[in-house]
C-alpha cells in the first residue's frame, strides 16, 4: 500500500507514480549488465596476484587471491601446501598474507592481513543460470590480473559438492581468481586442477567461501594429519611418511590426501611399483580429477608399461575430448609405441586446444629430432624461448636441439644468455658440462657437473654418469668407476649406469669384476645387443674366447650394425683356429662396412693364410 506524503515543497506527486517509482527501486534490474570494461574495472582491485615464497625468501609460485572481507582473502589450498610465506600483490602496496583457515575436501583456504582493505567482493546468492555471461578475473600465467568472457555451461557435481563449469578461457595462475557475473558480482573461486580441457573449467560456488572457518573445524584431526605427512614430505623422511601414510590408508582407505602421499613416499624410497599402485588408488578415489589421471599415465610411461599406458590414454581422452591435456598425454603413449605421425597429430590437436601448452611444442620437437629434423626442433625451442625470455625450460630445450645438430658452439653461446636467475642453477651447471663434453674439454665438463651436485641437482645420478663419461675420456677409469659407482648408488632402478660401470670395469683393467654385471644385465634384459656387446667383449678380454663367442654371435643377431662386434668375431674365431668362421664374419663386415672390413682383413684373416682379400 502507497502512503501520501507531503512533498518538501508543499506539492506531492501523484500516489501511483510513487508507487511505480519504489517498485523501481526495490526490484533487480535482471536485464541490465555491465560491459566488459566496466566489470574489470569493478573487479579488479579486488583481485591479487598470491605470490608464494619459500624458507629463503625466493619466490616459488604466482597464483591468485580474490577479496571477500576486508581483511580477508580466499584463495585455493593446493597450490599453497609448500609455502613458507604469503603475500598479496597487485594492490595499493605489497601486502604478508597468513592462511587462517582451510577447507581442504573443497581446496579452499581463507587468508587474512592486517590492514583493512575496502570494495571487498558481494556475493550473489543462489544458483547460476546455465548459459548466462561470465567473467573470469585472475593472475592468468603470473602476467597480472586480466578478464576473459564466457558462459555458465553446467553445474557439475563432485564429492565436494556441486562446482561451475564456465568457458571464460583460464591458465595456470588463475586458481584462486574470480568468476563474477554481468553485474560484477562474485559467482565462485576459479579452481585450476578441475580443469578438464580448453574451456572447460571450474570454479567453486562463492558461498563456500563463508564456510571455510566452520568445516576447517570439523577437519581439525584430517588436517593435522595433514600436516604432519606435508611436513615429512618436505623434509624427505620417506620412510617415516611411508608409515604415517600406511596408518592413514589403514583407516581411510579411500582418503586420496593419505594415497598421495604414499605416492610421493613410494617415489623416495624408490619403489616403483608402491608409486603405481598409490597413483592407481588416488585414481579409482577421483576419475573426476584429470590431473591425477594425467599423473597416473605418467608413471605408466615412465614405468615402460607402454600398452598400459596407452589404453589408460585412450580412456581418459574418452572422456575428456576437449582436454589439451588428454591429447598430450595420448601423444606420449603414442610416441612410447613407436607411433610417431599419429603421436605428432596428438600433439597438434592438444595445440589447438592450448596454444601455451610448452610441453606439446617439446614433444613435436623431439619428434622432429628423432627424424632428424634439427632445423624444426631448434626452430620451435627458438620461439619459445622468446615466447618465455625468463623461462630456462626453452632454453634448454634449445640446447639440446643444438647439440642434436651437432652445432655444440651455438649450444656454448645459448647457455651464455640463459636468464640471469637460472645462469647460477644446477639445471645450468649440468648442461654446461654435457656442452663441454661435446666441445672435447672433459676436465672443464668434471667441473661443471660437480658444481650442478654441489648446487643439489635432482638428477643426480646423470652428473656424476657425466664424470664418469669424461673421466674415461681422459682415459682415468679408476675415478671413472667411482663415479659410475655413484651415479648407480644414486639411481639403482637405471640399467644404464650398470651397463656403463661395467664398460669402465672392463676397460680400466678389472674385467672379473665386470663379468658379473655384464652377466646379469644379459639375464634381465635378454633383448639388448648391447649388453651381450659387454658380456662378449668382457670375456674376451679375459682370454676366454670360446665362452666369447655366444655371447658375441647373439649381439650381431639382434643388431648387425655394431661394426667392432664383427671385428671382435673374427679375432675370437681366429684365435680358436676357426678360420673359415673368421672369414664368414669378414665378409658380413665388407657388405656392411668396406673400409672396416678391409683394416680388419689385414689384422685377422692375412697373417693366418697369407691371402689378400
Amino acid at each position: 500500500m502507497c502512503i501520501h506524503k507531503p512533498h518538501r515543497h508543499g506539492r506531492s506527486l501523484p500516489a501511483w507514480l510513487r508507487c511505480v517509482g519504489y517498485a523501481l527501486l526495490i526490484q533487480p534490474l535482471t536485464g541490465w549488465s555491465l560491459s566488459p570494461q566496466e566489470v574489470f574495472t569493478s573487479a579488479a582491485p579486488r583481485v591479487a596476484a598470491l605470490e608464494l615464497r619459500d624458507a629463503a625468501g625466493k619466490t616459488i609460485g604466482i597464483y591468485s587471491a580474490t577479496q571477500i572481507g576486508a581483511k580477508h582473502f580466499v584463495a585455493v589450498c593446493d597450490v599453497m601446501e609448500q609455502a613458507h610465506s604469503l603475500q598479496l600483490n597487485g594492490l595499493s602496496a605489497p601486502i604478508p598474507a597468513r592462511i587462517s583457515a582451510r577447507d581442504r575436501e573443497r581446496n579452499l583456504c581463507l587468508l587474512d592481513v592486517d590492514a583493512a582493505l575496502s570494495s571487498a567482493f558481494s556475493v550473489t546468492a543462489g544458483t547460476p543460470t546455465i548459459g548466462s555471461k561470465v567473467f573470469a578475473v585472475s593472475n592468468a600465467l603470473g602476467l597480472g590480473v586480466g578478464i576473459s568472457e564466457g558462459i555458465v555451461s553446467g553445474l557439475r557435481r563432485f564429492p565436494a559438492g556441486n562446482y561451475i563449469q564456465f568457458t571464460s578461457p583460464i591458465s595456470p595462475g588463475s586458481e584462486g581468481g574470480a568468476l563474477v557475473d554481468a553485474q560484477g558480482q562474485l559467482l565462485g573461486i576459479i579452481d585450476y586442477r578441475q580443469r578438464n580441457g580448453q574451456n572447460v573449467n571450474f570454479a567453486s560456488p562463492a558461498a563456500w567461501a563463508g564456510e571455510i572457518e566452520a568445516r576447517a573445524g570439523e577437519q581439525t584431526a584430517q588436517l593435522q594429519r595433514f600436516d604432519a605427512a606435508n611436513a615429512l614430505l618436505q623434509q624427505e623422511k620417506w620412510a617415516e611418511l611411508e608409515a604415517l601414510s600406511l596408518n592413514w590408508r589403514n583407516s581411510q582407505p579411500d582418503n586420496a590426501d593419505a594415497w598421495r602421499f604414499a605416492a610421493s613416499a613410494a617415489w623416495g624410497l624408490k619403489n616403483p611399483n608402491s608409486e603405481l599402485n598409490a597413483w592407481k588408488q588416488r585414481y579409482r578415489i577421483s576419475p573426476d580429477v584429470l590431473t591425477i589421471g594425467i599423473r597416473l599415465g605418467e608413471v605408466l610411461l615412465a614405468q615402460g608399461l607402454t600398452k598400459e599406458a596407452l589404453a589408460h590414454a585412450q580412456q581418459l581422452l574418452a572422456s575428456h575430448q576437449e582436454s589439451a591435456q588428454a591429447h598430450w598425454l595420448m601423444a606420449r603413449a603414442q610416441r612410447a609405441s613407436g607411433s610417431n605421425l599419429a603421436a605428432e597429430a596428438s600433439y597438434q590437436q592438444a595445440l589447438t586446444l592450448d596454444p601455451w601448452l610448452t610441453s606439446a611444442y617439446q614433444g613435436l620437437a623431439e619428434l622432429a629430432q628423432a627424424r632428424g629434423d634439427t632445423a624444426t626442433a631448434i626452430g620451435i625451442w627458438t620461439r619459445l624461448s622468446g615466447l618465455y625470455p625468463d623461462a630456462l625450460q626453452p632454453r634448454i630445450g634449445l640446447i639440446q636441439a643444438y647439440l642434436a645438430g651437432n652445432q655444440a658452439a651455438k649450444a656454448y653461446s645459448t647457455l651464455d644468455k640463459l636468464p640471469e636467475a637460472s645462469r647460477n642453477t644446477a639445471t645450468a651447471w649440468y648442461w654446461r658440462g654435457v656442452v663441454l663434453m661435446r666441445l672435447d674439454c672433459p676436465e672443464a665438463a668434471v667441473q661443471a657437473y660437480r658444481s650442478s651436485l654441489e648446487l643439489q641437482f635432482d638428477n643426480a645420478d646423470w652428473a656424476w654418469a657425466g664424470i664418469g663419461e669424461a673421466m674415461a675420456e681422459m682415459k682415468r677409469y679408476p675415478e671413472a668407476i667411482r663415479a659410475m659407482e655413484s651415479a648407480r648408488q644414486a639411481n639403482p632402478a637405471n640399467d644404464t649406469w650398470q651397463y656403463q660401470l661395467g664398460v669402465y670395469l672392463k676397460d680400466g683393467g678389472r674385467a672379473d669384476e665386470a663379468l658379473p654385471i655384464a652377466v646379469a644385465l644379459t639375464e634381465k634384459v635378454p633383448g639388448s645387443s648391447w649388453y651381450w656387446r659387454l658380456r662378449g667383449r668382457t670375456l674376451a678380454r679375459l682370454n676366454r674366447p670360446l665362452e666369447a663367442l655366444p655371447p658375441i654371435e647373439r649381439s650381431l643377431q639382434l643388431n648387425p650394425q655394431h661394426i667392432s662386434q664383427w671385428e671382435l668375431l673374427e679375432h675370437m674365431n681366429q684365435s680358436l683356429g676357426r678360420h673359415q668362421p673368421a672369414r664368414d664374419a669378414y665378409q658380413k663386415l665388407r657388405a656392411l662396412n668396406a673400409t672396416a672390413a678391409a683394416s680388419s682383413y689385414r689384422a685377422f684373416i692375412l697373417p693366418f693364410d697369407g691371402e689378400t682379400p
